[in-house]
């Protein structure tokens, strides 16, 4: 196994661990909207990676600037699609980002293997079990086409940014705690004051944010950018399990399938890339 193979599958690992560890978070911090969220996990999670770059953000090339401005959009999709029509539909749709990896690549001469596109029918297909259900609704589902949109173009950038992991970190973050700051205008702050709520807040930029980070730079610096887009969405299932042992929140025969099938498909094209 290559080396930076082995490094881009154990930031897949993290992206699902963090993901799935970062939900109970989520949950606590209720009294807080999504976009609030977006603050917390933005600014702090930018001043983890500023005290990492010894407060020397550097000069940095325009892929990085890209990550700054995609990165809060993308977030901002995800979020408004579970606002309007649940977690169920949004994380259904979400899973196909790496459609918009698949026709990026076929425009950019990019050759998709077909072990990339059985893995991909495999993890959204048992996403697509293990979270059906909620009702259709026209914002839900533009909110969460245009995140899902973004994102694909976000996981492009990743691998073509020259800048640290850090830097990207750092630029990305301080975008996604701007516009969560411009959309959180007349929201109430006032919770934050409470010392254990302070406490989840940190965790929660922490795990959910500079961890997941670093994360998510480990696998699109060291995988092809395809394989590894469909291989994070793997972290759904992660989020399903982590629901069921962290909140108790039960699951049906039919969603254990699910969760089954698509850590199959991701499984299946571990496989494959380790012995390439």
């Amino acid at each position: 196994m290559h080396r930076k193979t082995l490094l881009g599958l154990v930031g897949i690992l993290g992206i699902w661990l963090t993901a799935g560890l970062a939900l109970p978070f989520v949950n606590i911090l209720k009294m807080f909207t999504p976009m609030q969220l977006m603050v917390f996990r933005g600014f702090l999670t930018a001043a983890i990676a500023l005290i990492g770059l010894k407060g020397m953000i550097g000069r940095v090339d325009r892929y990085t600037y890209l990550i700054a401005v995609i990165l809060p959009f993308a977030t901002l999709g995800l979020f408004q699609g579970i606002r309007h029509w649940g977690a169920g539909p949004t994380i259904i749709v979400i899973t196909a980002t790496p459609l918009v990896n698949f026709v990026i690549g076929i425009f950019l001469g990019r050759r998709i293997s077909p072990v990339s596109i059985i893995g991909l029918i495999l993890v959204f297909g048992g996403v697509l079990i293990a979270r059906w259900g909620g009702h259709f609704e026209w914002a839900g589902f533009l909110w969460t086409l245009f995140g899902t949109i973004m994102n694909g173009i976000l996981y492009e950038f990743f691998s073509r940014a020259k800048s640290t992991s850090l830097q990207k970190c750092f630029y990305g973050s301080i975008g996604m705690g701007t516009l969560g700051l411009i959309t959180s205008i007349g929201a109430s702050w006032s919770a934050i004051a409470e010392p254990g709520i302070m406490l989840f807040v940190f965790g929660f930029a922490f795990i959910g944010g500079f961890l997941y980070w670093l994360a998510n730079m480990a696998a699109f610096e060291n995988l092809p950018t395809t394989e590894a887009s469909i291989l994070a969405q793997g972290e759904t299932p992660a989020v399903i399990l982590g629901a069921n042992f962290l909140l108790g929140e039960h699951l049906a025969f039919v969603q254990w399938a699910g969760v089954g099938i698509a850590l199959f498909g991701a499984w299946y094209l571990s496989r494959w890339l380790v012995r390439k």
